[in-house]
């Protein structure tokens, strides 16, 4: 590995990093930063040790040592509105877009929610897989959020499933065992919440970093927590990416009927050819011309 006027300890935290990324990819900084702690290449997650490795992060993907697409940051996703070439360009992109609501046959709605935004990157091809919506409640979701989503599930005659991925900490558990189903009932929903991370199968995981509960002490849920779950900590980000993705792959799948499933992906499989054969059509029409659209 080139390093010009790297020290080895860089380079060596360079490789381990790279090394990891491979398995785990695509992750956020975090993530990495705690599986380099798992294998004690740093000494602790306090923040010098995690704002080094992210500066090395920056260094090997400059480099090329590792591919920028290995690390995601689903916090900072740039919000542009959609331009076109030319009328073509459009409706090229509405075929090659075009997609079927899956759900529309199923007989429930599931979706995702987190805790923290920091996972919408990792869970991203998970989601777009299946077409599932995910909602970020940055800690405690406003009421706006919340009222939403429980509009959202009062709107639909199928049960709305949540899978909920976040802390196993005081606030990130009252959030999804106490506030979160009180106030969409409250505003007039229902839902089916699932907690699939972190989840007691993790707290009993070697491998996976804790931290006191005592490091919590301050937080108006610390008393609720012990009492009910203990004196451990963990963090959602301390759970390998292709670990929770894989869980939330299964959960999602756990509630597909896989034949209503596989019926509406023959259906826009026909939706799409016929979409193409439309515009191919059109394009010829108005130019002379043949344009390939597949």
């Amino acid at each position: 590995m080139s390093g010009r006027g790297k020290s080895q300890k860089s380079l060596d935290l360079i490789g381990a990093a790279a090394r990891i990324l491979e398995e785990i990819q695509p992750a956020t900084v975090r993530a990495v930063c705690y599986r380099l702690f798992v294998e004690k290449v740093i000494d602790s997650m306090a923040k010098a040790n995690t704002q080094r490795v992210s500066e090395q992060l920056v260094y090997a993907r400059e480099e090329a040592l590792i591919p920028w697409e290995y690390i995601v940051d689903g916090t900072r996703a740039p919000e542009r509105v959609s331009t076109w070439h030319d009328p073509d360009s459009i409706f090229r992109a509405a075929v090659h877009g075009y997609r079927r609501d899956y759900w529309e046959d199923q007989e429930c709605v599931v979706e995702v929610w987190s805790e923290k935004a920091t996972v919408a990157g990792t869970l991203k091809p998970v989601l777009d897989e299946f077409g599932v919506t995910f909602r970020v409640q940055h800690g405690f979701g406003s009421a706006t959020s919340l009222y939403d989503a429980a509009q959202d599930s009062a709107s639909t005659d199928n049960p709305m499933i949540v899978l909920y991925v976040g802390d196993w900490d005081p606030s990130g558990l009252h959030m999804s065992e106490v506030d979160i189903p009180n106030r969409i009932e409250r505003y007039g929903g229902v839902i089916q919440l699932e907690r699939v991370a972190i989840d007691e199968r993790d707290t009993n995981t070697k491998g996976i970093p804790s931290f006191p509960a005592a490091d919590k002490a301050r937080d108006a849920r610390h008393r609720w927590f012990v009492e009910r779950y203990g004196q451990r900590c963990w963090e959602l980000d301390a759970l390998p990416p292709n670990v929770l993705r894989s869980r939330v792959h299964n959960a999602i799948c756990s509630y597909i009927n896989e034949q209503a499933w596989n019926h509406a992906l023959a259906i826009e499989k026909a939706q799409r050819e016929s979409m193409a054969a439309f515009v191919k059509g059109y394009a010829k029409s108005i130019s002379g011309q043949d344009p390939e659209y597949a």
